[in-house]
């Protein structure tokens, strides 16, 4: 199917104007930035403008929880990094595998791999908000491996109620606007079954290999447990997980699981 000229001048066009807005509201750095177009024109000119809305809304809807309570989450040590400017790494890990179901979608128009990239685009934003909200919950975490374990807030793998319903929540506000932009032939019923359904079971798998295989590293400092190699300015040392699977490494695994968590129910329902 060959691209229409109007609407990748469109997509640039638009894309280039929510790039400008993220950077100076400091969603995103100028690596985030870049990427973020990337993404968003692919999505667009790919998968159209209501798919372009759908990941928008995450895009929008991650940034603002990010900095919601911001210095709240800072002075308990679980704040993002850089005032909560997204870098490309974050984007795409996050929205990475979203963007090739919009390719693959273009090329193979069979309405599944639309579903994959529902159930990614829903398990990016259920794993943000468990995250910035669930922090903030007034109980500790329970590790999700072991729910008798508490951990301290932010930790990789810890799990909260709080957390819980805001994944549902995620799941419930993505399915509302592909909806409301007219992008699914499916019965709404199913759409919220699927979206739903494929960003919980995501985000689970996000918080056990968060709990297992992710890389945790305790401060030389502060003696801060931390999924960051570094911390406080000094190297911190590896005490747990594959050194190399970090946070980015377990999103974009968890999205594509959300991924294909969708096409499956989609084929299932």
């Amino acid at each position: 199917m060959p691209l229409d000229p109007l609407n990748v001048l469109a997509a640039v066009m638009v894309v280039s104007i929510f790039g400008a807005l993220s950077y100076k509201t400091k969603i995103v750095d100028t690596s985030g930035l870049i990427a973020g177009f990337v993404v968003g024109l692919s999505v667009f000119i790919f998968g159209g403008w209501k798919w372009f809305v759908t990941i928008l809304a995450f895009h929008l809807i991650a940034g603002a929880f990010t900095k919601y309570k911001y210095d709240v989450k800072r002075r308990l040590g679980v704040a993002e990094r850089k005032g909560g400017a997204r870098s490309w790494k974050n984007v795409l890990a996050n929205g990475g595998v979203a963007m090739c179901f919009a390719v693959i979608e273009f090329a193979l128009p069979y309405d599944l791999f639309f579903a994959g990239f529902l159930g990614a685009v829903a398990t990016a934003c259920a794993d943000t908000l468990a995250t910035e909200i669930g922090m903030l919950s007034k109980s500790y975490p329970r590790l999700i491996t072991n729910l008798k374990k508490r951990v301290p807030p932010g930790s990789s793998g810890g799990i909260t109620l709080l957390g819980e319903l805001a994944i549902l929540f995620a799941g419930f506000v993505i399915a509302t606007i592909t909806y409301l932009v007219g992008a699914i032939s499916w019965p709404l019923w199913k759409l919220y079954a699927v979206v739903i359904g494929a960003c919980f079971i995501g985000s689970t798998i996000d918080s056990v290999l968060g709990a297992t295989v992710q890389a945790q590293f305790r401060c030389a400092k502060c003696n801060k447990i931390t999924e960051w190699s570094h911390h406080c300015g000094v190297p911190a040392i590896h005490i747990s997980g594959y050194r190399n699977m970090d946070n980015h490494a377990v999103n974009f695994l968890a999205t594509f699981s959300g991924g294909l968590t969708a096409i499956l129910l989609l084929l299932a329902l």
